[in-house]
């Protein structure tokens, strides 16, 4: 149900995915009972196929960003370390490097 107009509370409209997507997301729901549908869309995001149309490009864009201000870097880093894992946060950080962004690791 979207939001009432003029208002900043209440209920949101959920976003559905690309139907090839969605459909991707149901059958794996009800292939897997035990997991839930965040973790699976955290597999989908994580296995390399994108919910947008430039996604690389924009993520590369936000990653740059942040690298650009340490503080808010380490804050990112720290988000995604928790989300993906280490493995992830370094293959990022490999990518941005491989491309000539320095990464300054926070301590």
């Amino acid at each position: 149900m979207p939001r009432p107009r003029g208002t900043t509370t209440g209920a949101t409209r959920s976003m559905r995915l690309p139907i090839a997507l969605d459909e991707w997301l149901e059958a794996r729901m009800r292939a897997h009972p035990h997991r839930s549908a965040s973790d699976l869309l955290v597999e989908l995001v994580h296995g390399g196929l994108r919910l947008r149309d430039a996604y690389m490009s924009i993520h590369r864009y936000a990653l740059e960003a942040r690298v650009a201000t340490p503080a808010a870097y380490a804050e990112y880093r720290a988000c995604l370390n928790d989300t993906f894992g280490p493995e992830y946060v370094e293959h990022l950080e490999r990518w941005l490097e491989a491309d000539g962004v320095t990464v300054n690791v926070p301590a």
